[in-house]
């Protein structure tokens, strides 16, 4: 779309603000990232987030069979890990290879340059309303790893990443 075919409420929705993110799911070679932007804290009492996941990626499948994600929450520190993980990764391919790696109670990596780590246990699902899949999880551990402010992302539109 050309800058002027842009419908308006396009570049309205483009000024939701989000984060950036790095999502892991699985273990061990069946382990997979993908960088995200569609992540909200979505309750206190249990805490809970929400991700969004582009229907048919890989990241998709694994969360729903394990039950388990990590979330990375990047900064302006964290260029590395956003290069690394915006460029996706084929079938069989090692999304970590090359990145420091921790991992959870469960086993699921995670960056450990990044900015904060949370580990979630799968607590809903909402699918087939568009073209993402949303995963409700319940925060069960986690730490923040340095006290710089996350990075802050604003599309140019609400219509494309």
């Amino acid at each position: 779309m050309s800058g002027d075919r842009v419908p308006a409420f396009a570049r309205a929705l483009g000024t939701i603000p989000s984060g950036l993110f790095i999502v892991t799911a699985g273990t061990g070679d069946d382990a997979t990232g993908a960088l995200l932007s569609f992540v909200q804290q979505i309750g206190f009492e249990p805490p809970c987030v929400t991700i969004a996941v582009k229907a048919g990626r890989p990241l998709e499948d694994l969360i729903r069979r394990t039950g388990r994600f990590c979330i990375a929450v990047l900064d302006d520190a964290s260029m590395t890990l956003l290069a690394h993980f915006a460029k996706g990764f084929e079938p069989g391919q090692s999304a970590f290879e090359g990145v420091e790696v921790g991992h959870d109670d469960a086993g699921v990596p995670y960056p450990t340059g990044a900015l904060a780590w949370m580990s979630l246990e799968v607590t809903g699902e909402l699918a087939g309303v568009t073209d993402h899949v949303v995963f409700c999880g319940k925060v069960v551990d986690g730490a923040r790893l340095r006290d710089d402010k996350p990075m802050v992302h604003v599309r140019k539109t609400g219509l494309s990443y």
